[in-house]
């Protein structure tokens, strides 16, 4: 979709004697690069691996939990051969029925699918995010070259106008208004170099870049191909299923009415099933043989009755229920966020297409304006305010092509990645 050429980085201040660090990158390589040096990058798979230890979480607690131990004690007032008392214990439970932990793995399994949207989106972002400062360096770069040329031609113009002000053929107001345009040609080169750097700064960062570059995009973005919207309405109905903000959300709220079942439920018993293995001795057993004859077995179900503490099943019930009302609000906000976000960006697009097509038809009038000026000018058909009026249009109208062209593509982009998708 982004018929984008190039970009170059190039080594900033350093002594003369080192060579210039230099990388040229692609859009698809500046996204490459992004994937693998960006902090983005380190958070989204934090936030993966969050969910992998969920949800393993959430299976341990139905796996049988083993456990071991070992004691020794020494009673000083016993007789000698029975001061010392030595204990070796080895148990094994199995959860047979358990509201919380059936809840758990439930709920461990949906934070998992929450945490991956949540890095996929992450990571999407990184893209949207590359492809948009990438966007915006490219447009900065060929402002300040409309800028160089704007000042070129107006320090042409000057030595022209001083000429023939030497000779007498224009005025000393002439003069002084080739000065001030070349003057303001000046300032907005300045201009454009400052939003040349700041877009090669964010840029580097939004990359994970750390060294010392000067960035420098070798090509300009070309005529952007028409992005299929079809129909508005069932475009924003998409992006209400598919993006992971929405998504997210609604996994939220399942999360939350687990949790409120769960902590109803916490008022029935909890079952298990057990087996022990116990030994208790004045002296230390020399192996597992001796221990496994000497020691005492026991196994049953057990049963824990929460009855008795209703306080903490109340407050519990309660907070779970708060929580599940709170995670329906945010689910519905969310859903009417995306819904005006998503007809923004399908409004964003038509208009930044309209300003597309205007802007070109603009600018091809200017440069045939500022042709004819020149003609006239040559010709003394015209005055040094009106020639002068010419150039500053045509330079305005650069401007605006440039913006309305680098916009279209970011509006485009922004669909892209609303639709839940990569954006590559």
């Amino acid at each position: 979709m982004l018929a984008l050429c190039c970009l170059w980085f190039a080594a900033g201040a350093a002594p003369a004697a080192e060579p210039e660090d230099t990388l040229s990158l692609t859009l698809a390589e500046a996204i490459e690069t992004a994937l693998r040096l960006s902090p983005a990058v380190v958070q989204a798979g934090a936030t993966k691996t969050s969910g992998v230890t969920a949800l393993a979480g959430g299976i341990n607690d139905l796996l049988p939990n083993l456990s071991g131990s070992v004691s020794y004690g020494r009673d000083e007032a016993a007789p000698d051969s029975a001061r010392n008392s030595w204990g070796a214990n080895l148990s094994v439970s199995q959860v047979v029925f358990s509201p919380k932990a059936f809840a758990g793995i439930v709920s461990s399994a949906l934070r998992y699918s929450y945490n991956s949207t949540s890095a996929r989106d992450q990571q999407a972002k990184l893209i949207y995010d590359v492809t948009t400062d990438y966007l915006s360096l490219v447009k900065n770069h060929k402002l300040r070259g409309v800028a160089e040329a704007a000042l070129a031609r107006a320090r042409k113009q000057l030595e022209l106008v001083r000429e023939k002000r030497r000779l007498g053929m224009v005025s000393q107001v002439d003069l002084l208004r080739a000065e001030v345009q070349e003057s303001q040609a000046r300032l907005g080169l300045l201009e454009a170099d400052r939003g040349l750097a700041v877009a090669a700064e964010n840029f580097k960062a939004t990359e994970g870049l750390d060294r010392e570059v000067v960035v420098v995009p070798a090509e300009s973005l070309s005529a952007p191909e028409e992005y299929d919207i079809g129909d508005p309405d069932s475009l924003i109905r998409e992006i209400e299923r598919t993006n992971p903000g929405v998504r997210m959300a609604a996994k939220a709220k399942t999360i939350a009415g687990v949790n409120k079942a769960a902590a109803i439920g916490s008022i029935l018993p909890s079952v298990n099933l057990y087996w022990n293995k116990g030994y208790s001795g004045s002296s230390l057993p020399s192996g597992f043989g001796e221990w496994w004859d000497q020691s005492q077995q026991s196994y049953g179900i057990r049963a824990n009755l929460p009855l008795l503490d209703l306080k903490s099943y109340v407050l519990d019930a309660v907070d779970a229920a708060n929580d599940k009302r709170r995670a329906d609000a945010s689910a519905r906000a969310a859903t009417l966020s995306i819904r005006a976000t998503a007809a923004d960006a399908v409004i964003g697009y038509r208009q930044a297409r309209e300003q597309y097509d205007v802007s070109l038809a603009n600018l091809e009038l200017n440069r045939r304006l500022l042709e004819l000026a020149d003609e006239q000018l040559k010709l003394g058909a015209i005055s040094m305010v009106d020639y002068l009026d010419a150039e500053a249009s045509l330079v305005q109208a650069q401007s605006s092509y440039l913006s309305a062209l680098s916009d279209t593509y970011i509006q485009a982009a922004r669909i892209t990645y609303l639709r839940g998708r990569t954006g590559e």
